[in-house]
């Protein structure tokens, strides 16, 4: 691929894009939507695009008029959230297409959805957790306890990848069972444990694919030489659903570890606190975060499946979560 890419809009301009510009499109896809500051973040870091805030804005008014990104106003009233947030436009698509970083049979239309989430506010905040923990640990060495060998390499599009859940399902076949959907929540996951390992081959029984669990997102980690790759499964807490739900995703993420045992699964329980923006109304999170760990220790139910499953479950605030996964991939 040639250094610089030249758009055309009429006769009279151009647009000249390089590649830092055209890899930061290709992860805008990827990550489906992210806000201005959270590009910029990545493109700095990634991109080569070392600009002063104030000239990337400018920078991406100009790709908006080119129709490479899509750019929205996110506002919570006078004095809450705002700010702007970028999804990948149709002549983006285009490009990506054109050198390669897209299938030719990528379905444009599904674009138009990528703005369309129910809960904008948590995605976004989802993304700053990806975002803090691929520009923040580029270039951290995980050694073994005691030795020089290295257990990880934390080198974002060598050996960190960065995953939409619709990307990389979490699913497995099971048995087709009559009102196996309408059952309590602990037989669902009893007929679901019992028919895991069914026999695919066979004809006498009858069975699908079903979601084990959906993260919010994912990050995995390539282990080195004899190490366990790791999979980050992220789920954000905005401390409006009860605990208890989150204890249910627990015995999910369960199963998902127990059916894996050649993956280290983390279970990143991140709570949204006051450092995603400095117009934000939420706490630091700390409080909520005791909360949800007191509720699981409490629970022999809970404790003893974590260990019998090889789950492993870290729950930090947002501002303090990438020392809490830089704990996770040590220890583990």
């Amino acid at each position: 691929m040639q250094d610089k890419i030249i758009l055309k809009k009429n006769a009279r301009e151009r647009l000249v894009l390089n590649k830092g510009e055209l890899k930061l499109l290709a992860f805008l896809e990827q990550q489906r939507m992210l806000t201005l500051h959270q590009s910029y973040q990545y493109a700095e870091k990634f991109c080569k695009m070392h600009m002063t805030d104030y000239s990337f804005k400018n920078r991406i008014r100009k790709l908006q008029e080119y129709h490479l990104i899509r750019g929205y106003h996110y506002s919570e009233g006078f004095d809450g959230e705002r700010f702007k947030y970028l999804c990948i436009g149709s002549k983006g698509i285009d490009l990506l297409i054109e050198y390669n970083l897209l299938e030719p049979s990528y379905t444009k239309s599904k674009i138009y959805k990528f703005d369309k989430k129910k809960n904008i506010m948590h995605f976004l905040m989802t993304q700053q957790v990806v975002i803090n923990l691929l520009t923040q640990l580029d270039g951290e060495i995980i050694y073994y306890p005691n030795s020089k060998e290295f257990k990880y390499l934390l080198f974002y599009d060598e050996r960190v990848s960065s995953y939409s859940p619709a990307v990389l399902p979490y699913t497995e076949w099971i048995r087709k069972e009559k009102n196996l959907h309408r059952q309590n929540n602990g037989a669902y996951h009893a007929k679901v444990a019992k028919y895991m390992t069914a026999n695919k081959t066979t004809t006498e029984i009858n069975g699908t694919t079903m979601t084990i669990v959906k993260p919010d997102w994912i990050i995995k980690v390539k282990g080195e030489k004899e190490t366990r790759n790791a999979l980050i499964n992220i789920e954000l807490d905005m401390g409006t659903e009860p605990i208890q739900t989150v204890i249910d995703k627990v015995f999910k993420y369960a199963i998902l570890a127990e059916k894996n045992k050649d993956e280290l699964h983390i279970m990143d329980i991140v709570i949204a606190d006051n450092s995603f923006s400095n117009r934000s109304k939420l706490s630091d999170g700390i409080k909520r975060g005791e909360n949800i760990a007191k509720q699981f220790i409490s629970d022999p139910a809970v404790v003893n499946r974590i260990k019998e499953s090889g789950l492993k479950i870290k729950i930090s605030p947002l501002k303090y979560n990438n020392q809490a996964v830089l704990d996770a991939l040590q220890k583990y």
